[in-house]
């Protein structure tokens, strides 16, 4: 019997001929039509569920950090009391305090985020496998080199353009965002944000919300709507550019190696080479000279599209059951 899922529009037992893939790249997995999770929500929930655990551990920490305050300035809070003033300078200087420990709170969100989305996503592959959805074939080990390749061209070209355009300095809240991230211990930003903070949001961005996006639409709406969000959140026109762009390359190796592992890999590298060159001053060493960092910048470019060609040659077609390939890979 064929299988239904093959063509939406025909029914279990009719001998129609299958629908097939469509040619071109990338083709995606073969969906079935699934119209009861097409509410409103579904792709919104794990943005929804990420920003309300931040929010808490943002909360639970800003109230902590008060208590510990207070019990080590009592005269000096009790003083301020008197006046909405002092209360309100009290305040915001316990805020700015906080700041320092922006990457930390970072870290312990994206500690819980990661078990509680991971969850997620492997109830939706569960369902999909319920459902008879014929994942992308999952790309081998060896070519995730290229995703590395192409992660570190775009991290190091796209720092050195905005460098170069100098639209940094007229963004104080990159600047402020910035000062917060990189106060942290270094060890601690290759943990959090090098490490932690990719993979919850890859978990997030890509894993589901692109994911449950790409159920109802096509590949380039799906990686348009779920990148332009990931780059509005960043909060700052400096790192809207830098994400919607990777966002979009990040969607587009999902697409093609079949496994959110992909893009992880990828956003891990481009932060771990942000924090380090970031320490050991690394941009400031190519803007020291013009030639340098445009030839420097020329070279990413170019490495970027080379890689991007190995990624795109990635065959992501589903294999299907009782298909020659899969005949070739049981005699295998």
């Amino acid at each position: 019997m064929s299988n239904p899922w093959e063509n939406p529009n025909q029914e279990p037992g009719e001998n129609n001929e299958p629908h097939r893939m469509p040619q071109g790249m990338p083709t995606g997995p073969v969906t079935p039509p699934m119209g009861r999770r097409k509410g409103t929500w579904y792709a919104w929930t794990p943005l929804l569920i990420k920003y309300l655990i931040s929010i808490a551990v943002s909360m639970i920490a800003v109230m902590g950090y008060t208590f510990v305050y207070i019990s080590q300035h009592y005269e000096e809070t009790v003083g301020a009391m008197q006046s909405q003033q002092d209360m309100l300078e009290l305040s915001v200087s316990i805020s700015e305090r906080m700041l320092q420990y922006t990457t930390q709170l970072e870290g312990i969100t994206a500690l819980i985020v990661i078990p509680v989305i991971l969850y997620m996503f492997h109830r939706d592959r569960k369902n999909e496998k319920m459902a008879g959805v014929i994942p992308n074939r999952k790309a081998p080990l060896w070519k995730y080199g290229a995703v590395i390749g192409i992660a570190a061209a775009l991290c190091v070209g796209l720092n050195n353009l905005i460098l170069i355009s100098n639209i940094s300095s007229y963004s104080a809240a990159y600047q402020q965002t910035s000062d917060s991230l990189y106060s942290a211990p270094f060890v601690m930003q290759l943990l959090c944000l090098g490490i932690l903070v990719p993979i919850s949001e890859e978990l997030v961005f890509r894993g589901m919300m692109f994911k449950r996006m790409r159920e109802q639409s096509g590949f380039g709406q799906a990686a348009f709507l779920s990148s332009l969000v990931f780059a509005i959140l960043h909060g700052n026109m400096v790192q809207m550019l830098y994400a919607f762009a990777t966002g979009m390359i990040l969607c587009y190796v999902y697409e093609k190696y079949g496994s959110v592992k992909a893009p992880a890999v990828g956003h891990i590298v481009m932060n771990i080479i942000s924090v380090a060159a970031s320490r050991f001053g690394l941009f400031g060493w190519m803007m020291e000279n013009n030639m340098r960092i445009s030839v420097i910048t020329i070279l990413c470019g170019a490495f970027a599209a080379v890689m991007f060609v190995l990624i795109q040659r990635i065959d992501e077609r589903p294999i299907l059951p009782g298909g020659p390939e899969e005949k070739n890979t049981a005699v295998v």
